[in-house]
């Protein structure tokens, strides 16, 4: 996926996962209608939506606004706003040029608002779900997306992003205001790969053998400097091959269903992450010595590799044809070599599609984040907070927990209440570490906002498993 969306496998109100599939004695459909407030779908741009799509261009985007408070707990009280949009445009080469089977994809986005709002809950990881390396508009996608051999083999190359739900990625994630989209955190935190709102020069393989099942791997420009500059121009200093300080290669397997083919929808894959790249080690420097207590630079060293898992699945259904109905889904991600300030990862909730049958596109969702931190680390965190005076011991372990209501308000609008808990938070974002934040609570609304939706316009189908 591309952007915050309902569930693939569930009545879609933005691009599927998959290859489509025709309906069978399997599929099941959505019975219930919609009350919606309003609607959006004037028909002048309805019209020219339609026009534009049967001519092969598809304009694309999303706006997500957040307002959100921490009323207790933390480091400190208030609150904050963030926004997060997308636009770009999709191109079927086929109608356009007469190439079959050939795709453009281009999108920006920018991230605005009180992006290091975590100084209030204290957690560096838990606050908001989309954290950009910077607030500002950037590219986030110009690729050329080519399906050959009968729609078996997928190749897309360009600026692009692997954590952008390329690789270890759910629609499922984006469902959740505070901490997490499209990838697990420990994907993000870990890794040379900057966030998912910026892009770098790379290219994926995927192979379906079958229309449940693919086999997918790709290799990026593993770009570290993204995280802590922008590229705002165009093409911008970091469009060339001079900053690149290594490659980043996920491999992932999978199986998976949707409405049209499993009337209890499912996901399953297993990944692994290759990462040439060149890091700090979180606790020595050059002389072998504790860095936060004897200063000095950081030692560098040189590969990562990362295992993930992930599972998701329908499990009931108040109607047997329908579409309503309760989805858990988990994820592991494990550091397998190298010194990430992440060892393990941990996600697992609970998404009720569609609670009532009066409103069938509502939902209830409870996640479940848990980060393991690594020992050296926790090691080097411990000699920071003795550096300063205290003899608390970091914590070597944080965990976020959040509850929300998504109710769906208009066609592609979604208006979201949050409540999120934090043990531990991580104060990874401060200069100086204050002893004792055990707990944060933050509180909040999301409006989600996705265009082609929201005003009646058509989508190009991509395949991305």
């Amino acid at each position: 996926m591309t952007d915050p969306s309902v569930p693939a496998y569930v009545p879609t109100n933005s691009t599927p996962g998959g290859v489509p599939s025709k309906t069978s004695a399997n599929s099941a459909h959505s019975i219930g209608k919609q009350p919606y407030l309003f609607s959006l779908h004037f028909k002048p741009i309805v019209d020219a939506g339609k026009y534009l799509g049967d001519r092969g261009i598809y304009f694309t985007g999303w706006n997500v606004s957040q307002y959100s408070g921490v009323p207790a707990g933390g480091i400190d009280h208030g609150s904050f706003f963030n926004n997060f949009a997308g636009v770009g445009v999709d191109l079927d080469m086929q109608r356009l040029a007469h190439i079959p089977g050939a795709k453009i994809h281009f999108l920006a986005d920018e991230v605005a608002g009180q992006g290091r709002a975590g100084g209030d809950t204290g957690s560096s990881w838990g606050f908001v779900s989309y954290y950009g390396n910077h607030n500002g508009f950037q590219v986030r996608e110009f690729t050329w997306d080519q399906a050959l051999f009968n729609n078996h083999l997928f190749i897309l190359a360009g600026r692009s992003m692997p954590k952008g739900g390329e690789f270890d990625g759910s629609e499922l994630y984006c469902m959740f205001p505070s901490f997490l989209c499209s990838v697990p955190t420990t994907l993000t935190i870990n890794g040379s790969m900057p966030s998912f709102v910026t892009s770098s020069w790379g290219a994926r393989f995927l192979y379906k053998p079958t229309a449940k099942t693919y086999i997918k791997t790709g290799i990026w420009e593993a770009e570290p400097s993204l995280k802590l500059s922008n590229h705002n121009g165009w093409p911008g200093p970091d469009w060339g091959f001079d900053r690149a300080e290594g490659e980043y290669i996920p491999t992932e397997v999978g199986y998976r269903t949707n409405f049209t083919n499993d009337k209890y929808p499912r996901a399953y894959d297993l990944g692994f992450v290759y990462d040439t790249a060149t890091y700090s080690d979180p606790l020595y420097n050059r002389m072998g010595q504790s860095r936060p207590l004897y200063g000095g630079t950081a030692m560098t060293r040189r590969g990562r590799t990362q295992l993930y898992l992930q599972a998701q699945q329908m499990i009931w259904k108040p109607e047997e044809n329908g579409t309503r109905g309760l989805i858990v889904f988990a994820a592991a991600n494990l550091m397998t070599s190298g010194d990430a300030s992440v060892k393990d990862g941990f996600v697992a909730g609970l998404f009720d599609w569609g609670p009532f049958a009066s409103r069938p596109r509502d939902y209830v969702g409870f996640v479940s984040q848990t980060l393991i931190w690594d020992r050296r680390f926790v090691h080097g965190m411990n000699d920071t907070m003795a550096a300063h005076g205290h003899n608390n011991q970091w914590a070597a372990q944080e965990t976020m927990m959040e509850l929300n209501y998504g109710l769906n308000i208009a066609p592609g609008v979604m208006f979201t209440p949050y409540l999120e808990y934090i043990w531990n938070p991580d104060q990874l974002g401060r200069k100086t570490i204050i002893p004792n934040v055990n707990t944060a609570i933050q509180a909040g609304i999301s409006l989600n906002v996705q265009f082609s939706p929201a005003f009646g316009i058509p989508t190009l189908q991509r395949v991305r498993n």
